[in-house]
């Protein structure tokens, strides 16, 4: 059921910035259809996510990604994006030209680390160094800024990132 214009609505941001949480409570909250898109990758191709990097690589995955994320767009109002979705170009360039709303979940840098280091389901984050994914984090941030509509930070609790999302997202809304 789509309860506003504004939607689908597509969260990213880095690993560890609480996307798949944030997105789940919201959907339950607004009534309406969620989506984790690398629970969807891994439920559709039967493997997990490192599996599908260590057998065809964080290329084939990135295609993936791309194809779930088009098919995701027509059946769910909220979508949980993997970390690097907007790492592959033709992604990231399909996504600016929807007429969708993107948010944007960040927390400092630290708090993700802390939350994502020797995480061995995230291929990216596994046995990385400090330093090795503060450079990829702050990659990423310029790609996400500019595709983001909302930029909202899961420092604070999730009580208050899910209400202020819930207020943009239904701020100037005809009832």
């Amino acid at each position: 059921m789509k309860t506003t214009s504004k939607m689908p609505i597509v969260l990213i941001g880095f690993m560890g910035a609480g996307k798949s949480t944030i997105g789940k409570i919201l959907s339950h909250e607004l009534n309406c259809s969620f989506t984790d898109l690398d629970s969807l990758i891994e439920a559709q191709l039967n493997q997990s996510i490192p599996e599908i990097f260590e057998l065809e690589g964080e290329k084939a995955f990135r295609k993936y990604e791309y194809q779930y994320l088009k098919q995701a767009l027509e059946k769910y109002d909220i979508i949980a994006t993997g970390g690097g979705i907007l790492s592959d170009d033709q992604t990231f360039n399909f996504l600016k030209k929807q007429q969708i709303t993107v948010v944007w979940i960040d927390a400092p840098f630290e708090i993700l680390y802390e939350r994502i280091k020797n995480d061995a389901h995230r291929p990216n984050a596994n046995k990385k160094s400090h330093e090795t994914l503060k450079s990829l984090y702050y990659s990423r941030n310029s790609r996400y800024n500019e595709i983001a509509f909302i930029k909202i930070s899961s420092k604070i609790s999730l009580r208050e990132t899910l209400n202020e999302i819930k207020n943009i997202i239904f701020a100037n809304d005809q009832y």
